[in-house]
């Protein structure tokens, strides 16, 4: 049997990743505190760049309206980050936002099996 190829195991981690931040975060949306049914939201980027795709900083629950009509109300969310991690930790995210990262097979193997056990556990 083949081993699946970097691009299905990347869609499979951000599929699972996407719900664990939806149904973490209560379908409330991060810039403006709509709540909806987890399903009904999307896991929205503050920069969207292929090496931040899987962190936990840049990626929170957004309402439709927010995240896709809004283009993702960056200022909300801008203020909303540095009010829960601090400056420095923004200013780290948007100077990790210049680097290239490509996941190798095994750290993507890795983030599906975390998400997998941290689905279980909600």
């Amino acid at each position: 049997m083949r081993k699946p190829t970097r691009k299905i195991l990347r869609k499979k981690a951000w599929k699972l990743q996407s719900e664990y931040i939806r149904r973490s975060e209560k379908g409330i949306c991060y810039t403006c505190g709509k709540h909806n049914h987890w399903k009904l939201c999307h896991a929205g980027h503050y920069i969207h760049k292929d090496c931040l795709d899987f962190d936990l900083v840049n990626i929170h629950c957004q309402c439709v309206r927010c995240n896709s009509y809004l283009s993702g109300n960056l200022g909300v969310y801008a203020e909303r980050l540095i009010a829960e991690y601090g400056e420095t930790a923004v200013a780290e995210l948007r100077q990790r936002a210049n680097t290239i990262k490509k996941f190798t097979t095994e750290e993507l193997e890795d983030l599906i099996t975390t998400y997998k056990e941290r689905l279980m556990a909600l």
